[in-house]
């Protein structure tokens, strides 16, 4: 008998272990990000150019990891059914809540006339739960939606941001 319990709370420590192991293995080390943009068509707006000049991840536990700190920019109307990805980005392993945008300038073509575009707050956030395992690539697609209706009289833009996909970790 005592050789039984002795056997079984091996056993036990043994498998306890390994899930130890296993899960430090997944939230250790770093892996690999995509983040990508596409936009849906839009009504009585040509072009949009945005420029961020940073992207952050919100680590589980309010902490943030730099995913890119130099600027981007790009005309979110060239992307309809068209997706851009912004590179892989290596950046520790973990579990993420929400991107954010820091938006630098805003421009839009309404009826052919360019207009300077503020975004209210500076940026744009986008709550999204994802993993980066180590080792692992994730790819993470958002469509944002700039029309007539998120642009407002005064010039504050308001994007709708909704994320089209999550692939991975894998």
């Amino acid at each position: 008998m005592k050789r039984s319990t002795v056997a079984l709370v091996v056993i036990v420590l043994l498998v306890l272990g390994a899930v130890s192991v296993y899960e430090y293995a997944q939230s250790s080390g770093s892996g690999t990000l995509s983040i990508g943009f596409a936009d849906a068509p839009s009504q009585g707006v040509s072009h949009v150019y945005v420029t961020l000049s940073g992207i952050f991840l919100q680590v589980e536990g309010n902490s943030s990891v730099s995913y890119k700190g130099e600027a981007v920019q790009f005309d979110l109307l060239s992307l309809v059914n068209v997706t851009k990805f912004l590179g892989n980005v290596t950046v520790p392993a973990g579990n993420y809540t929400m991107i954010r945008f820091t938006v630098a300038a805003a421009t839009a073509t309404v009826n052919g006339a360019n207009a300077s575009l503020i975004v209210p707050s500076g940026e744009v956030k986008v709550p999204l739960s994802f993993q980066v395992v180590s080792g692992k690539r994730t790819a993470i697609v958002l469509d944002i939606t700039v029309d007539m209706t998120s642009i407002s009289a005064s010039g504050n833009l308001r994007p709708v941001v909704t994320v089209r996909s999550v692939k991975g970790p894998g």
